[in-house]
C-alpha cells in the first residue's frame, strides 16, 4: 500500500467511521481535498441537533474576527482560509433551518461554494454507517433528532 492511499483511509476512516469504498478512496478524498469541511461526524451526531447555536457561532466569529488562517484541531496547519470559506463550510446549516435564518450570502460566500473551496456535501454512500449509527443513538435517546427530521 502506499503512504498516500494509506493515508487518504485512514482520513475517511476517521471522518466517516466507514465510508463505501475504503479500499480505493480516490473518488470521495477528492470531492474533500483542499476544502474547508465540518466534519461529517460532528455535523451528523452534533450541529445538525442544535444548529440554531451553531449558526450564532458561525456568525460571531465570522463577523468579529478578522482572519486569514485556521488551525484545525486534527489535519495539517495552517489553511489559507477567511470569513468566506469559513462560512462556506456551514452552509449545511441553512438547509436545516430554513428561510427564517437565511441571510443574504455576500458574493464572497457564493464564490467560495462555487470554486469548491469548502465542503458541505457527503455522498450518500459513505455517510451510510454514520447515518445507521445517528439513527440508533436517537432511537435509545441518546442524541437529539436532526432538527429538519431528515438525516444527513
Amino acid at each position: 500500500m502506499n503512504r498516500q492511499k494509506g493515508w487518504e483511509r485512514m482520513v475517511l476512516q476517521i471522518l466517516f467511521l466507514g465510508p463505501s469504498n475504503l479500499l480505493e478512496p480516490n473518488a470521495t478524498f477528492g470531492q474533500m481535498s483542499q476544502k474547508l469541511i465540518v466534519s461529517p461526524i460532528v455535523k451528523t451526531l452534533v450541529f445538525s441537533k442544535v444548529p440554531e447555536k451553531v449558526r450564532d457561532w458561525v456568525d460571531r466569529i465570522s463577523q468579529d474576527w478578522r482572519f486569514k488562517r485556521i488551525i484545525p484541531a486534527h489535519f495539517s496547519a495552517p489553511i489559507k482560509a477567511g470569513r468566506s470559506e469559513f462560512v462556506a463550510a456551514f452552509a449545511f446549516l441553512d438547509e436545516l433551518l430554513g428561510e427564517r435564518y437565511v441571510n443574504r450570502p455576500s458574493l464572497s460566500l457564493l464564490f467560495a461554494s462555487l470554486m469548491g473551496k469548502a465542503a458541505t456535501y457527503f455522498p450518500p454512500d459513505d455517510m451510510r454507517t454514520l447515518s445507521s449509527l445517528d439513527q440508533f443513538l436517537v432511537s435509545v435517546g441518546a442524541v437529539k433528532k436532526t432538527v429538519s427530521g431528515r438525516k444527513r
